[in-house]
């Protein structure tokens, strides 16, 4: 029995080489982390944070997360077909090419999926072939996997950290320059999926298999993207993922009460999945306007010049400066624009001594040896009027 176990298990990590997804998100990571370098380059002149900066701080989570759905599935007795896989690698695909991260949100994914089977049963429509087995997965358990992998995407948001959103620079309605962040971040979630086909059972239960297709399995590592993407300018972007991820765990409950309705009356699910997508979309867009209706962050100060980005391992980095901080004086002179900042920096080319304002309003020194050229690679991003600065003078060249 356990040879069984060990031999579906090594098949199905296998498996996972052979999923287009893999391959997908991959591409994906070089694609939108290409545009967004662009971007970076057109604001700042350089480029802020590397490709694959999106699933920084994420793996772990993904994995651990993976093996919790993965005992799940199996433990329920949930069966899914490779077809239905087909389909939502096809929806996601679709996604990648929008670049529009916040759309790899398992709501909006699984979703349309869920939407597409219910369509399907309901006008009886007879496809060809093996095209028709994507249908006969339940569509219960299509609305719980569209559960737990919305509780993933909550977790992703709690997680999120200041340093690691994107900065950003805009106009304002006033023509005025402002900062802003986006959160971008991207989730892999390797599940072990039970699929027709192999050699295990798991006959100890009394409920199993709950959705199942037959009483043998075998198992299939099938990777999950889910993703998340909002511009936060009213909020530091930790704040504002947090307050995001409120409104949705208020959805996640009222989901997870219709999913024990659903499992009586599984007519209704359909239902549950209307009400996450509407849910989801109200969320999303309403934290949109909540977010500008409030003062922008990171506006020019007349006492000040506030850091609106920090570039990784960096000597600002490394200086513990904080996104949002103040910096009032550079070797007690006071500043007010970035002009007076690199003014003051170029008299004292082998120190740095700042006088900083934190979060909370109080005054701390900071200070740190330079060496030759970094007074102009502090890795500090501010708010100008017209970004025409450089971090880094290698990059122009």
């Amino acid at each position: 029995m356990t040879i069984e176990w060990l031999r579906e298990i090594g098949f199905g990590i296998l498996w996972l080489f052979a999923q287009p997804m893999l391959y997908l998100a991959i591409l994906f990571t070089f694609w939108t982390g290409y545009i967004r370098i662009k971007k970076e380059r057109s604001m700042f002149r350089h480029r802020v944070f590397p490709i694959g900066s999106e699933w920084t701080s994420t793996w772990l989570l993904g994995i651990s997360y993976g093996l919790l759905l993965s005992v799940l599935l199996v433990m329920s007795g949930s069966m899914l077909t490779m077809e239905w896989l087909w389909l939502l690698t096809l929806v996601v695909a679709i996604v990648f090419l929008t670049n529009q991260v916040w759309l790899l949100s398992p709501v909006y994914t699984v979703g349309i999926v869920a939407i597409t089977m219910w369509i399907l049963n309901t006008f009886n429509v007879q496809m060809s072939g093996r095209l028709n087995e994507f249908v006969e997965v339940d569509l219960v358990l299509v609305s719980y996997i569209l559960v737990a992998l919305f509780a993933a995407e909550i977790l992703l948001l709690l997680t999120s950290k200041r340093h690691l959103s994107f900065p950003e620079l805009h106009k304002s309605q006033r023509g005025k320059s402002v900062g802003s962040h986006l959160v971008k971040r991207l989730l892999f979630v390797p599940a072990f999926v039970p699929v027709p086909s192999g050699a295990l059972e798991l006959s100890m239960f009394n409920w199993w298999p709950a959705f199942g297709l037959n009483e043998q399995f075998g198992l299939m590592l099938f990777p999950f993207v889910i993703g998340f993407s909002q511009r936060f300018r009213g909020h530091f972007s930790d704040i504002g993922a947090r307050k995001v991820a409120k409104a949705l765990s208020g959805l996640l409950v009222v989901l997870l009460i219709g999913s024990f309705g659903i499992y009586l009356f599984p007519q209704f699910t359909i239902y549950l999945v209307l009400i996450a997508l509407v849910g989801r979309i109200v969320i999303q867009y309403g934290m949109y306007f909540i977010d500008r209706e409030k003062q922008p962050i990171f506006t020019p100060k007349e006492d000040g010049i506030v850091i609106v980005g920090i570039m990784p391992n960096s000597p600002a980095d490394e200086m513990g400066l904080v996104v949002g901080e103040k910096i009032e004086k550079i070797h007690d002179q006071p500043i007010s624009n970035e002009q007076e900042f690199y003014e003051a920096m170029s008299e004292h080319r082998t120190f740095c001594k700042m006088a900083v304002q934190d979060l909370s309003g109080e005054v701390r020194f900071v200070q740190r040896a330079l060496y030759e050229g970094e007074y102009h690679e502090l890795g500090l991003i501010f708010v100008k009027e017209t970004p025409k600065f450089t971090l880094r003078q290698e990059e122009i060249s």
